[in-house]
């Protein structure tokens, strides 16, 4: 989990805090958009050369910004790039529901990717995935959990942008970023303590 919420950090994190670095050095909307897709599509280049392998969600966070500048420089609707947020987290927060409806939860996929070098936890994550109802359930609950609170945040985002005055929203967003990680971590350390006590009291 935590190599999930550090690739998370990295992949979302990174353009967000050059953006805001941008704008707090005076920077106008545009110039602090177009250095944090910058930043985004620098480290697609680097995982791929270093790791020989694209990283598809830096790639995607990269290409929405890209996409969204265009699309607010044709348009001249600075709400658009407000929109960034909603757009990444709404796309996500879908992703994560849609495979659990698929049944095989997105959080499962990246746990097996992050441990890739253990075949032999891997074989046995491949049993108790067949063969134990509650192992699979731990999976879905956490991609279910995420992609919820993923897909509220881009939901809330959204109204407060088309509501709000754009100043007011391009203070409040990256706090709402913060808070919505904020709770996903605090509720997968609550999750993981309860999930532990609940199988050590049906081991007694």
């Amino acid at each position: 989990m935590r190599k999930v919420l550090a690739g998370l950090l990295w992949d979302i994190g990174l353009p967000l805090v050059v953006y805001y670095a941008g704008r707090i050095l005076g920077y106008d909307v545009l110039p602090a958009l177009a250095a944090a897709a910058g930043a985004a599509l620098v480290r697609v280049a680097c995982i791929a050369v270093v790791r020989r392998r694209l990283n598809g969600l830096a790639a995607f966070v990269g290409g929405t910004f890209a996409l969204l500048l265009v699309v607010s420089l044709l348009t001249g609707d600075p709400r658009i790039l407000l929109a960034k947020e909603s757009v990444l987290s709404g796309a996500a927060g879908l992703l994560l529901l849609g495979s659990c409806l698929l049944g095989r939860p997105l959080v499962y996929t990246i746990a097996r990717k992050a441990n890739a070098a253990k075949p032999q936890l891997l074989a046995e994550w491949d049993d108790r995935w067949h063969t134990q109802p509650t192992f699979r359930q731990h999976f879905t609950t956490l991609t279910t959990v995420f992609g919820g609170v993923l897909l509220a945040d881009a939901i809330i985002r959204l109204i407060l942008v088309y509501t709000l005055p754009v100043n007011t929203m391009a203070n409040l967003s990256p706090a709402m970023h913060v808070a919505a990680l904020a709770l996903l971590i605090t509720w997968s350390l609550w999750y993981r303590n309860h999930r532990h006590r609940r199988m050590a009291a049906l081991k007694r």
